[in-house]
């Protein structure tokens, strides 16, 4: 799992999941920070599996933006 900016968050979705050389992207969340800040998770298949992206005093609302199909 990664923790990224909009930007890079957008240019992933756009690219189906994938960025250069990384393996592809699963999902994207957005959720707001324990400092009130938004932010995107990129999370791969390990993550998803272990529904590794829960709700907790630093991942507030998070919500799933986009996933693969």
């Amino acid at each position: 799992m990664s923790t990224v900016d909009k930007v890079l968050a957008d240019k992933i979705i756009a690219a189906d999941g994938y960025y250069e050389d990384d393996e592809r992207v699963i999902q994207v969340i957005k959720y707001t920070t324990r400092w009130g800040n938004e932010a995107y998770a990129l999370l791969y298949k390990r993550d998803v599996d272990t529904n590794r992206y829960e709700a907790s005093d630093y991942v507030i609302n998070p919500k799933i933006i986009w996933s693969a199909k």
